[in-house]
């Protein structure tokens, strides 16, 4: 119920919050350091 409509309201009015949540995350130390780290691995596919 409420998760789908609040969802749905997102959806519908441009999903600006999501857009937020996700930039935050990928600013975050955890995803800066991993994306460093992969560059050092040669055998790890970078768009995965």
């Amino acid at each position: 119920g409420s998760f789908a409509q609040q969802w749905m309201d997102e959806y519908h009015g441009g999903l600006k919050k999501y857009d937020e949540y996700q930039q935050q995350d990928s600013e975050h130390l955890l995803e800066t350091t991993g994306k460093e780290l992969r560059k050092l691995m040669s055998w790890v596919d970078e768009e995965a």
